[in-house]
């Protein structure tokens, strides 16, 4: 009985034909061209998180750029308001001039923040764009290892 077991346990771990010098090369060719195969996804992948983030920087540049012009169209329309409020001839006048500021200030707010969100909208759109592709370079690569 255990000359049966050893002869079983030999054919199961039989280890000379996958240790010719054939099997060996063919292996470590498919290893070799495996991790080539990684190396090169793993660049391309590098690559598009690289042009992703300058998306973003770009996108950032962008919106600081307008928010600065922005802020000084709002401060000088504001000190404008002043001035005009405070060479009113009456009381009711510079109300009224402050009133109608203050509801331009509201708008312009509001479409400047519109503006931004659409900005971002647009930015997260192109800086996701070469992640998702690289995503399905991903799912085609799994499916060529798949049996």
């Amino acid at each position: 009985m255990t000359t049966a077991k050893n002869a079983k346990s030999a054919e199961v771990f039989d280890l000379g034909g996958m240790m010719s010098p054939e099997a060996f090369k063919e292996g470590y060719e498919r290893a070799s061209d495996s991790l080539r195969s990684f190396a090169d996804f793993q660049k391309d992948t590098m690559d598009a998180l690289m042009e992703s983030a300058n998306v973003c920087a770009r996108g950032v540049e962008k919106a600081a750029s307008e928010q600065s012009a922005f802020v000084k169209e709002t401060y000088d329309e504001g000190a404008a308001a002043a001035k005009a409020a405070s060479t009113a001839s009456s009381v009711q006048e510079a109300i009224e001039i402050q009133s109608e500021f203050g509801r331009a200030a509201i708008e312009r707010q509001m479409s400047f923040a519109t503006k931004l969100a659409d900005h971002w909208s647009a930015v997260a759109r192109e800086a996701t764009d070469p992640l998702s592709k690289r995503y399905g370079d991903f799912v085609e690569m799994v499916q060529t290892y798949r049996p």
